[in-house]
């Protein structure tokens, strides 16, 4: 840009300073040129960035620099920034008036999708790396003094990490947040599933289906069973060599579909991007269907290996009107495997039919109760397994950052109005009177009862859209304004924040869809209170976010 042009048309000067900041003659000429326009920096035109450990010049020694290497303080820099770009009276008033900033003040990559954040600043940096000089837009101080004067804005507070304790020295009210609560049956139910067993389970009926299907082409139409009428005429006949290829083949086509769902799942939970609401609905209704056909599968096995224990376990019985034509070999091996395959199949069948017909419905009891459980992790902030007055203030005054960071609602809710949704919805014992957390749960199991979800839903909906009035309005949940994944993070980390950043975002890119909004945020609460079915996609959101989580995933439990 000529010089002319920065002269009249350059209201600051951004300086970025790194190692090679010298090797620019056009850089160099350029700071010369915008120090000269504002020498003794009485206009504060110049605004320097360090990137990095650097040689600075004397002249700009004495102004505090954004140091993007230093953590330390950048909390508040991008803040700093932000004021000082601004014309002077405009700063000055802000010096004097600290700004809480909502985000809708600040690029982001939700709301108009623009895929750029915010950069992080940390403290000014000089030749030894001290702080000193003036500060950066305002009068001359430390950085210490700069974050006193001006403190970072509201929704930064949810950067401030506060240790949880480990779950062994948790008190006893604790505990059921911070352990696997999950009982005997569900351990070993979920260990059978994954684990190493059942695929040598399976991979031993594979071997079955294959060695099936070689016998059939070895002795095909060397084992047959005919029955005569009266007068001698075939009235039926048996050729065992076709049936257990049949069986052979099913067999082997299940295995196969068995490993491919295998394999689709563990891609999808590898997975590191989000999917598109169109496709997330295609896949609900593909998984629906793929679910029909294996259970079809697993009962034609079942069938089939029945049918066949059936035809050569009695082959040899003495039945008149009958003959026999078997080759020994494969009488031999039909007769051993089929012993060897009900030794399988038959308690495998037996755990499938007494998991649908007795566990299903217990499992999902204790399924919402878990849920359930979680939701109140968020309401009993000190997490005694009470829900207190106390516990109240501090949920609001979340909520109340929400508001802030979310920027939907202007003014936050009464006292009275936050008061009596809390009387309404919480303490169920009286107005204002303290419910410990499996009191309210019972109440809650009861005000939704055993109907159909979408029963249930209606129950809940209204507590749970209350709730979002704490930090939303009904003309921003039509807005249907998308909700970013650091928009999400900081959301939880607010809310939560009993996981790490990185634990948030990899839930929002694997469970959530793209596009995603505050209404859509409302809906899947919704499910997540009243949906018992495990495998449900809007039910299980909220909760694979909210449920207990191993050390190994997130850094605080």
């Amino acid at each position: 840009m000529h010089q002319r042009q920065v002269q009249y048309r350059c209201r600051k000067f951004l300086v970025v300073l790194s190692n090679n900041f010298y090797k620019s003659e056009e850089a160099v000429s350029h700071l010369h040129f915008a120090f000269s326009m504002s020498p003794g920096y009485k206009e504060r035109r110049i605004l320097p960035i360090c990137l990095e450990r650097c040689e600075i010049p004397t002249y700009l020694q004495l102004v505090t620099k954004l140091d993007v290497s230093n953590s330390r303080t950048r909390k508040w820099m991008w803040e700093q920034l932000y004021l000082s770009l601004k014309p002077t009276e405009t700063a000055s008033l802000n010096k004097l008036k600290p700004r809480t900033m909502s985000v809708n003040d600040v690029p982001r990559d939700s709301f108009g999708r623009v895929h750029f954040a915010p950069p992080d600043y940390s403290a000014a940096c000089s030749n030894n790396g001290e702080h000193s000089g003036q500060a950066f837009g305002h009068s001359v101080m430390t950085a210490d003094l700069v974050q006193e004067k001006i403190p970072p804005p509201a929704y930064d507070d949810i950067f401030a990490k506060t240790q949880t304790p480990a779950p062994s020295s948790l008190p006893r009210g604790r505990q059921t947040y911070y352990k696997d609560d999950r009982n005997t049956w569900e351990k070993l139910h979920e260990w059978f599933e994954m684990s190493v067993l059942q695929q040598i389970i399976w991979c031993a009926v594979l071997a079955f289906s294959i060695s099936y299907i070689y016998y059939d082409t070895k002795y095909s139409g060397e084992c047959i069973k005919k029955r005569f009428d009266k007068k001698g005429n075939v009235t039926n006949e048996d050729d065992l060599t076709a049936f257990i290829k049949a069986e052979g083949g099913v067999i082997c086509a299940t295995i196969l579909y068995a490993f491919l769902i295998r394999l689709l799942i563990l891609s999808d939970i590898r997975r590191t991007h989000q999917k598109p609401k169109s496709d997330l609905e295609g896949q609900k209704k593909c998984g629906g269907n793929l679910f029909f056909l294996g259970m079809a599968l697993y009962i034609a096995n079942f069938g089939l290996c029945i049918a066949g224990a059936t035809k050569i376990i009695p082959l040899y019985n003495p039945e008149t009107n009958t003959t026999v034509t078997c080759t020994s070999a494969f009488y031999d091996f039909y007769y051993n495997a089929k012993i060897g395959q009900l030794a399988v199949f038959m308690p495998y069948a037996a755990y499938i039919i007494f998991c649908f017909v007795f566990m299903i419905g217990i499992s999902k009891k204790w399924f919402i109760r878990r849920k359930l459980r979680r939701w109140a992790k968020l309401l009993d902030a000190d997490q005694d397994g009470v829900i207190s007055q106390e516990d109240m203030r501090i949920t609001n005054e979340k909520l109340e950052m929400l508001r802030r960071l979310i920027g939907a609602r202007t003014n936050a809710l009464s006292s009275t109005e936050q008061k009596k949704w809390w009387d309404d919805n919480i303490f169920k014992r009286g107005p204002g009177k303290d419910i410990e957390v499996e009191d309210y749960i019972n109440v809650v199991e009861g005000l939704m009862g055993t109907g159909p979800p979408h029963d249930r839903a209606g129950k809940i909906r209204p507590v749970i859209k209350g709730w979002f009035n704490f930090f939303t309005t009904e003309e921003y949940l039509k807005r249907k304004l998308l909700l970013g994944g650091g928009d999400f993070v900081k959301f939880w980390t607010i809310l939560d924040g009993s996981c790490d950043e990185q634990h948030y975002k990899k839930m929002y890119i694997k469970h959530f869809p793209a596009p995603f909004s505050m209404s859509d945020f409302l809906e899947d609460f919704v499910a997540f209170l009243s949906h018992p079915d495990f495998f449900d996609e809007y039910s299980s959101r909220v909760y694979h976010v909210v449920k207990y989580q191993s050390e190994a995933i997130c850094c605080k439990v």
